[in-house]
C-alpha cells in the first residue's frame, strides 16, 4: 500500500458500500518522498497504531467522524474502506477517498515546506496570510490549513482554494466543512500536546467520503510521523531522521534527482543509520506512544529521561545536532 503500511483488503469497497481494510502497520520509515528507507525501526509501527487509534477514538467521542473500526492487534487497524479515484472525475461525491492532504499548521518550524516554497517562489508570503518573510519557529495565529494533491508521484502544494476547488470539484461550502474539521483536529492534538508539555508545530490528515457523502476522517493523524511536535526544544517527530540526511551527499543527490524528474530506479541509495541512532529513536517513538496514550505499551525509559541521558550520548558522539 505505501513505504510504511500495508494494506489488507477484508472486504472491497462498491460504488455505493463501503468496504473493510487493515492497516498493518511496519517498523519501515520513509524520508523526502524517497520510499522505504534501508534501515528499520523496532516498535515504531506498533507505536504509531496506538497513537493513531487513541486518537480517533477521542475525535469521535467529540462527535468527529472516522473510518476507524477497532485494533486487531497492536500494529493492525481495521477500518471502513472505501474507493481511491485518481484518473477521472466521480460519478457521485461519495464512498471515495478525497485526493488531498490537509495540513495545519501552529509553527513554522525547522525543515517546513513552506520556506522552500517561498525561497522558489511559488508561493508569496500574502499567499498564507503573513505580512513578510516569515523566520523559523514562527507561530501562527491563527493556524494556516494548507492543501496538497494525494496520489500523485510526489506531494504537490495549491496556491490557493481555488486551485483546491478545481483539483476535487468540490465548492466552497465543501471546503469550507474540510478546513473547519481541519481546525477541530488540530484543536484535539493542540490540546492533548499541552497537557504533556509538548508543542504541536504541524501535521497532515487525510479524509473521505462515505456512503452518504459525509466527510470522515481516513488514514491514521497525530502520530510523530504524520505531526512534528517539540519537547523542551527536542524534536519528537521523524524530523531527526530528515535531519540526518540532510545536507549530506546522499540528499543532495536526492533532490537533484527528483528536480530531474528521473525515475526511481535510477534515483541514489540512501545510506544506513548508525545503529545507536536506531536504537535511539525506536525508544524514542516508544516512549511518546506511551506517554499519548497514558498507557504503559512499552517497557522503555520515559522522554524526560530518554533525552537526558540517551540523546545526550548522541550528541556528544556527533551523531545529531
Amino acid at each position: 500500500m505505501g513505504s510504511v503500511k500495508d494494506l489488507e483488503i477484508i472486504e472491497e469497497p462498491t460504488k455505493d458500500k463501503e468496504g473493510i481494510g487493515v492497516f498493518e502497520f511496519s517498523d519501515r520509515y520513509s524520508v523526502f518522498d524517497y520510499g522505504e528507507m534501508p534501515d528499520e525501526i523496532d516498535g515504531k509501527g506498533e507505536a504509531l497504531c496506538l497513537m493513531g487509534a487513541h486518537n480517533f477514538q477521542e475525535l469521535e467521542k467529540q462527535g468527529i467522524k472516522t473510518h476507524f473500526l477497532g485494533l486487531e492487534d497492536e500494529n493492525r487497524m481495521k477500518f471502513k474502506l472505501v474507493n481511491v479515484i485518481t484518473d477521472e472525475e466521480p460519478d457521485e461525491y461519495k464512498n471515495m477517498m478525497v485526493p488531498l492532504e490537509i495540513i495545519y499548521r501552529n509553527f513554522l518550524g525547522e525543515g517546513s515546506s513552506v520556506f522552500r516554497r517561498l525561497d522558489k517562489g511559488k508561493i508569496e508570503p500574502e499567499d498564507l496570510g503573513l505580512e513578510g518573510y516569515p523566520e523559523v519557529n514562527t507561530e501562527l495565529d491563527p493556524p494556516i490549513i494548507d492543501f496538497s494533491t494525494k496520489f500523485e508521484k510526489f506531494d504537490r502544494y495549491f496556491k490557493n482554494l481555488d486551485e483546491v476547488k478545481e483539483h476535487t470539484g468540490f465548492d466552497d461550502k465543501k471546503i469550507d466543512l474540510i478546513k473547519r474539521k481541519a481546525i477541530k483536529v488540530n484543536d484535539f492534538i493542540n490540546k492533548k500536546a499541552e497537557e504533556l508539555g509538548w508543542i504541536h508545530l504541524d501535521g497532515k490528515m487525510e479524509v473521505a467520503l462515505d456512503r452518504n457523502g459525509e466527510l470522515m476522517l481516513a488514514d491514521v493523524l497525530g502520530t510523530l510521523d504524520e505531526d512534528r511536535f517539540e519537547y523542551d526544544e527536542f524534536k519528537l517527530s521523524k524530523q531527526m531522521l530528515r535531519n540526518y540526511y540532510r545536507g549530506g551527499e546522499w540528499h543532495e543527490k536526492m533532490e537533484n534527482a527528483k528536480e530531474d524528474d528521473l525515475p526511481k530506479e535510477e534515483w541514489p541509495e540512501p545510506p544506513r543509520l548508525p545503529e545507536k541512532l536506531v536504537n535511539f529513536v525506536s525508544n524514542m517513538y516508544k516512549a511518546a506512544a506511551n506517554a499519548w496514550t497514558g498507557e504503559r505499551h512499552f517497557e522503555v525509559k520515559e522522554l524526560d529521561r530518554l533525552i537526558e541521558e540517551d540523546y545526550q550520548e548522541l550528541k556528544e558522539e556527533g551523531l545529531v545536532d
